[in-house]
């Protein structure tokens, strides 16, 4: 009877259901703005995703230091004049404090998201609303990035639209309503 009793308790502490084990992912921003001394990147800004960009008409951008990316039109970075720039900034949010991209800009404090992005964030200032998205898999002219940030960003205070952050690599993408960035090469 004993054994009878010990066989119910197990089956039934077995078949009590699922228990959750969501765990929230922990990251930071650091992993995916790609922001370092030695940063650069080759843009297109054409829209065009099926054919080879000229060279003479890639954007090519560097990290300048302190939040700055400085896109320049032309063969080499060194030699090009700037056709961009953007500023970001970074405490506990993850910002765009200046921007001069295609028909876009201005300055102020345009939160994109928390420095530890979670899925599903949304974050509004003034009006300006951004949603933050993780995605597995997301594609530009140079390839397929298998763990990205995105944030969807509105309103009419700033550029607008969709930023994409790929981890270790930084900006791989932005699709605005009047202006986009793929990368062609992370160099």
């Amino acid at each position: 009877m004993k054994g009878w009793w010990l066989m119910f308790i197990a089956a039934w502490i077995g078949c009590e259901g699922p228990t959750s084990t969501t765990i929230t992912e922990d990251i930071s921003i650091n992993e995916f703005h790609g922001f370092s001394s030695e940063a650069s990147w080759s843009y297109r800004d054409d829209g065009i995703m099926d054919e080879a960009p000229e060279d003479d008409q890639l954007l090519r951008a560097r990290y300048v230091g302190n939040g700055i990316l400085d896109f320049r039109r032309g063969t080499r970075w060194a030699d090009a004049s700037r056709a961009a720039e953007v500023a970001f900034f970074l405490d506990d949010m993850f910002s765009i404090s200046e921007w001069n991209m295609g028909p876009y800009e201005g300055s102020g404090y345009l939160p994109l998201g928390q420095s530890n992005p979670v899925e599903g964030q949304s974050i509004e200032e003034g009006g300006w609303f951004c949603m933050t998205k993780r995605k597995v898999e997301v594609e530009t002219y140079y390839g397929v990035f298998s763990d990205v940030i995105q944030f969807q960003c509105d309103g009419s205070t700033g550029p607008e639209g969709l930023w994409t952050f790929a981890r270790e690599f930084g900006l791989v993408a932005y699709e605005g309503p009047e202006y986009s960035l793929s990368l062609v090469a992370p160099w």
